[in-house]
């Protein structure tokens, strides 16, 4: 009788040791200088605001890797955590204690192993969806867009119509804004990456771009201002975000860019010189300090953090009638000025006319033509059918077969075959894990450079079984062309 009645109590027990150990992995040790950061951000209920923090002094309580950032996001009442270098995500959760300040906590709201890729990368909010775009790792800087998925709490890859490759350092100096009246983000420049794997150098792209996440669209706006581009690549360089402007920092000087209307300039004298005096009363003094500075709305703040960690603060209030508009540059220069002034200017009722006419022009010829034309779309795709299958790896062709093979006899792939082709059977899950999506990531973007189709060749779905599990299999449509390839 003993076993029996010692066997519940030991289950009882052991279920409130497991619950309460849970409950400490949501919680962060949040020291006073993080708090009173967490203070003036949390005050703000409506200002949008997405920073990059010193991960040597701002921890909160998490084991942040060597030189690596934080990135803060506020979304209307929403705070989050996202350590770069890591697939982690934390939600700021603020409670009070009778007599005493405020407090804060870590709820970690992703469930994802993903590390090392996306240093420097570009954290914002689109309509409450949180996106990652660019950033570097593993010698490689990226190009594309993932955005944080809260059904399946990972982030999940958000196709575009190309990859523009960027990150956000202190080397590589980089403007951009987020729109979110619009569904956009602007880019004052891009970067190239040569001599791979040689090297690890990349170039400045001296191009203005435009992502616009309602239809994956990435546009090529025109040639970076080269006045703009010389502000860019100044030492010291610093960029915010208010509202529909970025702000600009150039040692001691405000300048103000406004990517949709193409136009930006600098602040006029009298509010420059308002600010540098802010700016000397903050920071000039011969203690050491950690300084920090950001836009919430129409304020940038000013803060320091010294070498006891005690946190001041002062503001600058910005608005329009600072700039200096009799002064104003073009952000970018359009590619085709004449054609960008026909298409936003003076399109009337003759233009219509005539598009009219080209088009009844056009559906005429296409239907005399269809089935010559249709033989030669066959054709076309089958020989970027080819180039694609030319451009794979063996490993990459292997894996590819594997999953036909599957596919024809109705079953799923396993993760123990696909680790043993790509031959990282005997690694760690987190390397397995990374090492399955780079391969099927890799192939997915070599399809769509060479055959130009917008659905991905492998697609991921969740085991029905395994919720933690992912099954991987070929896209319906393209079976046919792939079975001639395969057969070759």
């Amino acid at each position: 009788m003993k076993p029996a009645i010692l066997l519940p109590l030991f289950l009882l027990l052991y279920g409130v040791n497991v619950a309460f150990s849970q409950n400490q992995k949501t919680k962060s040790t949040i020291n006073e200088t993080e708090s009173a950061l967490l203070d003036i951000i949390s005050k703000d209920t409506i200002n949008p605001l997405q920073i990059k923090l010193d991960g040597e002094v701002f921890k909160f309580g998490l084991q942040v890797l060597t030189n690596s950032k934080i990135s803060l996001l506020k979304n209307k009442k929403e705070i989050y955590i996202q350590p770069l270098g890591t697939g982690k995500l934390f939600l700021v959760q603020k409670y009070q204690i009778a007599g005493k300040k405020n407090s804060y906590q870590l709820i970690r709201v992703d469930s994802t192993f993903f590390n090392g890729a996306n240093f420097h990368a570009i954290n914002f909010f689109m309509n409450d969806t949180l996106f990652q775009y660019g950033g570097d790792g593993y010698w490689h800087v990226r190009g594309i867009v993932t955005y944080f998925s809260k059904k399946t709490h990972e982030w999940e890859l958000y196709n575009s119509s190309r990859l523009v490759v960027a990150l956000d350092d202190e080397n590589n100096n980089i403007v951009y804004h987020i729109d979110k009246n619009n569904n956009r983000i602007y880019l004052s420049n891009a970067f190239s990456q040569f001599d791979f794997p040689n090297s690890y150098n990349i170039k400045s792209i001296d191009s203005v771009y435009e992502f616009n996440t309602h239809t994956h669209q990435w546009t090529t706006l025109g040639q970076t201002n080269p006045k703009l581009t010389a502000i860019i690549e100044s030492a010291g360089l610093s960029h915010y975000q208010m509202n529909n402007f970025s702000i600009i920092q150039i040692q001691l000087e405000l300048l103000w860019a406004d990517f949709r209307s193409n136009t930006f300039g600098k602040f006029n004298k009298r509010s420059n010189n308002e600010f540098k005096e802010t700016w000397l009363s903050v920071y000039l003094n011969n203690t050491k300090y950690q300084s920090l500075q950001f836009c919430l709305g129409n304020t940038l703040y000013l803060t320091k953090v010294n070498e006891e960690g005690k946190f001041s603060f002062k503001t600058f209030d910005i608005s329009k009638a600072q700039f200096e508009l009799n002064d104003q540059n073009p952000i970018y220069l359009p590619t085709n000025q004449l054609l960008q002034l026909l298409s936003h200017h003076i399109i009337d009722i003759t233009l219509y006319i005539v598009l009219g006419l080209i088009t009844v022009a056009i559906a005429i010829y296409w239907l005399k033509r269809r089935n010559t034309k249709n033989v030669l779309n066959k054709e076309v795709s089958h020989i970027l059918n080819n180039h694609f299958f030319e451009s794979l790896t063996v490993i990459e062709k292997e894996l590819i077969e594997v999953l036909y093979e599957h596919h024809l006899k109705g079953g799923l792939i396993s993760t123990k075959l696909i680790n043993k082709i790509i031959g990282v059977q005997n690694k760690d899950v987190m390397t397995q894990n990374k090492n399955r999506s780079d391969y099927f990531l890799k192939i997915n973007q070599k399809f769509k450079f060479a055959t130009h189709k917008e659905l991905p060749l492998i697609i991921k779905t969740r085991d029905g079984l395994d919720k933690r599990q992912f099954n991987y299999g070929l896209q319906e449509a393209y079976l046919s062309e792939l079975a001639i390839l395969i057969k070759k």
